[in-house]
């Protein structure tokens, strides 16, 4: 008698982009993962045909945008490195502003838009990681200096002691 194969199945976690080939799997995966949701989930019934249906959407019309949406301007506070060990770090606000948008014509430079959006996005990332960075050295620094100070504080308490 011939076996049919079947197509495996596929089902999406509701709660992330997580996909599961069977339906214990996605359980176990909902209960570790999203345990505030797990209850309710769990007492769902139609639970896995839901999350069959997730892992495949019907496909709809696409619509095509000329303008994408930039969000305005976000405030960050950075942090700036101490002068001395023994000073506070001071924190100033700083406006970051995001790109002017632009409307795609129809000769691709849209993509190209989302690529300078990228860049700026990283660019500014790396910024901010670099002064976090250097925010770290800085902290090292100083606790090498306590470091010191309280082994020579040790010594001191020692020499009282005897």
């Amino acid at each position: 008698m011939p076996t049919q194969k079947l197509k495996p199945q596929q089902l999406q976690c509701p709660f992330c982009s997580t996909v599961s080939t069977r339906g214990t799997g996605l359980s176990s995966h909902v209960r570790t993962q999203h345990p505030r949701e797990y209850g309710k989930w769990n007492k769902n019934p139609n639970r896995l045909l839901e999350a069959a249906a997730a892992a495949f959407p019907q496909k709809e019309p696409r619509k095509t945008r000329s303008v994408h949406q930039i969000p305005p301007p976000v405030r960050v506070k950075v942090r700036r490195e101490a002068v001395a060990p023994a000073q506070p770090l001071q924190e100033q606000a700083t406006v970051l502003t995001a790109p002017v948008p632009q409307i795609s014509d129809k000769n691709g430079n849209e993509a190209l838009n989302l690529l300078q959006k990228a860049h700026e996005q990283l660019s500014i990332r790396k910024q901010t990681i670099e002064s976090e960075l250097a925010r770290i050295e800085g902290l090292r620094g100083e606790h090498e200096a306590v470091t010191a100070q309280v082994a020579a504080l040790d010594q001191a308490i020692k020499a009282f002691h005897r």
